[in-house]
């Protein structure tokens, strides 16, 4: 079954639950004696364990679900999955842009929710997930951002970083690190290459 066909069922299922609920507890109200306080919170209990167990059914299949679409779309032997963490107290991006090769470059817009996020003790976000083939291959990472203490009017500040790496048939990982060398230092960025064991 295709994975869009997977999320229009989980969908239904998240429609139909209440109307199943609805079936089994409009009997209990509708009934003419009411039903004691312990009835009712046995009932609510039931009701709220049997809601509890469906979410986390629904969690498990959209993470099965997934994993399968990475999978297919991303077979583990072409994976480059780019992630980047921010090492600098206060550095709230404004956006990270990421190239391979000669591809269009894919940037990602931060939220002032998401670039607060960033700065999370050892906080890595995922920018960029490709498939690209075995061989060396040519990466560029740049960012604009801008200090927390930083004056309304300050421009604001940024790096880039350019680099070649050698994929093989395994997934590749590469970390990219906004840090500074020393408290005084501008910040700027590393790279290190994670690869799956064989």
């Amino acid at each position: 079954m295709p994975l869009s066909d997977c999320r229009k069922a989980a969908g239904l299922m998240l429609v139909a639950l209440p109307v199943a609920l609805l079936a089994l507890v409009g009997p209990a109200m509708a009934a003419p004696a009411g039903p004691s306080a312990t009835e009712l919170e046995e009932q609510s209990l039931k009701l709220d364990q049997a809601v509890q167990a469906f979410k986390k059914e629904a969690l498990e299949f959209n993470t099965e679900a997934q994993g399968i679409e990475d999978d297919v779309l991303y077979p583990p032997h072409a994976r480059l999955s780019v992630y980047l963490a921010v090492k600098v107290p206060g550095l709230l991006l404004k956006d990270v842009s990421v190239t391979v090769d000669n591809n269009p470059a894919q940037t990602f817009t931060y939220t002032d929710r998401d670039a607060k996020a960033m700065l999370s003790e050892g906080h890595l976000q995922r920018v960029l997930r490709s498939n690209v083939g075995a061989g060396a291959h040519r990466i560029r990472i740049s960012y604009t951002g801008q200090l927390a203490d930083a004056k309304p009017d300050a421009p604001p500040v940024g790096d880039s970083y350019e680099a070649v790496f050698d994929k093989d048939q395994r997934e590749t990982n590469l970390e990219f690190s906004i840090a500074r060398r020393s408290r005084l230092s501008k910040a700027g960025i590393s790279m290190q290459q994670w690869r799956a064991k064989k």
